[in-house]
């Protein structure tokens, strides 16, 4: 065996030092030719104390334990389920492998932003957008889309046309559906609720422009009042400002 040299290492501890023996040798954790790593690793303690050095009594524990394997090691094996005598070493061996690679990555992680410069916090005034429809009650507009929405799709019996679409059914999105509620508001100005939903007899169509009316009423380009019992829909003074060329996507 050629002459090892630790001479210009620093070793964390016992198992930090038997990783470096076992690399060094280019041999698998899984497989560690006990008397040539305890032969080195007792070498390094020797130089050690020539040196001067002071050790812990963690290296003095680990070199009892590896005469303790390597003996082991030595006696002839009568059972073959016998636990190898490496088994608890080399799990502690692996363990602290993973906690070596995982704190290279976190001393990475810790020095990557080391260049970057930060801006202090600045508290920005934003007003809060508050839409007033203190004449709709929500339930009440909720309650009525359920209601246009049974009336509809009770209005065709049940047919085998009903259910050629569950597969393959054509999509309606939400900006379609808007896009359509403002050009009927662009018509005139009052529309009755109801009458966003004529022709609609399928429940995605329905579901789409009422989460329709939802997000212009939220984006304050429509708002909804209740006149005698009934619901109707009006177009805000911003009404211009609606994008109705947004996509269907």
């Amino acid at each position: 065996m050629s002459d090892v040299s630790f001479r210009t290492a620093a070793f964390e501890g016992p198992l930090d030092l038997l990783l470096h023996l076992i690399s060094k040798n280019k041999v698998s954790i899984y497989d560690i030719p006990i008397s040539e790593i305890t032969d080195q690793y007792f070498e390094y303690l020797t130089e050690c104390e020539a040196m001067d050095m002071e050790l812990s009594s963690e290296f003095a524990v680990m070199a009892a334990q590896l005469l303790y394997i390597k003996s082991k090691m030595l006696l002839p094996v009568y059972d073959e389920e016998e636990e190898d005598p490496r088994a608890e070493l080399v799990d502690r061996l692996e363990e602290y492998r993973r906690y070596k690679e995982i704190s290279k990555q976190l001393d990475v992680m810790q020095h990557a932003m080391d260049d970057c410069v930060f801006k202090a916090p600045e508290k920005l005034d934003i007003p809060k957008v508050i839409i007033e429809n203190k004449s709709m009650n929500p339930d009440l507009l909720y309650a009525s889309f359920l209601m246009i929405m049974e009336r509809n799709l009770a209005k065709k019996p049940l047919s085998p046309q009903n259910f050629s679409g569950v597969i393959g059914r054509k999509r309606v999105s939400i900006p379609h559906q808007s896009r359509h509620v403002m050009r009927l508001l662009k018509e005139k100005k009052n529309v009755a609720f109801e009458e966003l939903f004529d022709g609609m007899c399928t429940r995605g169509e329905m579901v789409a422009t009422f989460m329709a009316v939802l997000e212009l009423i939220r984006d304050s380009h429509m708002m909804v009042i209740e006149e005698e019992g009934r619901i109707i829909c009006q177009r805000c003074d911003d009404f211009d400002g609606y994008d109705s060329s947004s996509s269907d996507d």
